[in-house]
């Protein structure tokens, strides 16, 4: 006993001591902790995919769900183990992501619901020729979040939906085939 003599070995020791109780209860939390993650995660994923959202929208929702499980399972073991301020703080960090990302979520918002209204259009459709600001071409692709236009020399230019529905834009009539 010859360590337990030395006061600073002593006193790890008897801190030490005082989480072993606790360690069964953290391995129960973070076992039912992981799998919760895991079961909304994947629940979200099948569940927007059916919807047929946007592949990149589906990733960062899942992904954001996935951090957001992972925020709260660490700050949740904090409070197993006694330390309620780092607890605290842990957790108060998702409330600064998440005003992060709504301000920065407006610009995909705004270009899905764009891309909602100009996919509902009749006269937007690929094929069709526009103009929007100095852009003159027809529509090669449309998603939900982006619209593709060729112009004449062959370039396309990927244009965010919110940009059409910002700006005036012409939708031109199509060219009649010429008889013969």
């Amino acid at each position: 006993m010859l360590l337990l003599e030395i006061p600073i070995l002593s006193e790890m020791f008897r801190e030490i001591m005082n989480y072993i109780p606790k360690l069964p209860t953290l391995l129960l939390v973070v076992v039912i902790g992981v799998s919760l993650i895991r079961l909304v995660q994947r629940t979200t994923r099948r569940v927007l995919l059916f919807a047929r959202l946007d592949k990149a929208l589906v990733q960062f929702v899942t992904t954001f769900i996935a951090f957001a499980g992972w925020v709260f399972l660490i700050s949740l073991m904090f409070s197993v183990l006694g330390f309620p301020q780092l607890s605290l703080a842990f957790s108060g960090s998702i409330a600064l992501i998440l005003m992060g990302v709504a301000s920065n979520a407006t610009h995909l918002i705004q270009d899905l619901l764009a891309g909602i209204f100009l996919i509902a259009e009749p006269d937007f459709t690929v094929g069709q020729r526009v103009r929007l600001n100095a852009i003159v071409g027809d529509i090669v692709g449309l998603d939900i979040k982006k619209t593709k236009v060729e112009d004449e020399s062959g370039h396309i230019h990927v244009i965010p939906n919110k940009m059409f529905d910002s700006n005036v834009f012409v939708i031109e009539p199509r060219q009649k085939e010429e008889r013969s």
